[in-house]
């Protein structure tokens, strides 16, 4: 005689392995702090919206700008709210320091990194392999966006 498998008969199964794959399969969120700290960035990017009049040529794309000195600079952001600055191979200034440090934190969400306590940047993107924010100011009457972005190294 063959047995017969009923709903009733299999539930109690269903419902274990149920409860073993939603908790199995649930992943930790990471927060924008572990994604931040002890780790190196670089940047690559900084643009600017609207464009900046510069003698007669508006630019968007302040990273282009740069000098190559300030292109090469490291952040390191630490679990300790602290955030150094080393300016890698290429001084602007042989006699400044080779790094400078500063304090950083999030708001409540982890979505504004503020550093120093003075400039708050509202991250746009924070991942494992990019850092990608935005803020504001106003000069002569004109809202700017600036948004920049890194890279970790």
């Amino acid at each position: 005689m063959k047995s017969k498998f009923t709903l009733n008969s299999i539930s109690p199964f269903l419902f274990v392995l149920l409860i073993i794959f939603s908790v199995g399969c649930k992943k930790d969120k990471v927060s924008n702090t572990e994604r931040l700290t002890n780790k190196s960035w670089k940047v690559v990017a900084l643009t600017v919206s609207p464009g900046i009049d510069v003698n007669g040529t508006v630019i968007t794309d302040f990273y282009s700008q740069l000098a190559d000195c300030n292109k090469d600079d490291i952040y390191t952001f630490s679990t300790n709210k602290t955030y150094t600055i080393d300016e890698d191979g290429l001084k602007c200034n042989q006699i400044d320091p080779q790094t400078t440090t500063g304090v950083w934190s999030f708001n409540s969400d982890e979505t504004v990194l503020t550093l120093d306590n003075t400039t708050s940047y509202s991250i746009i993107q924070l991942d494992d392999n990019t850092l990608k924010a935005s803020y504001s100011e106003v000069t002569n009457g004109i809202n700017y966006t600036y948004t920049i972005t890194f890279n970790k190294q």
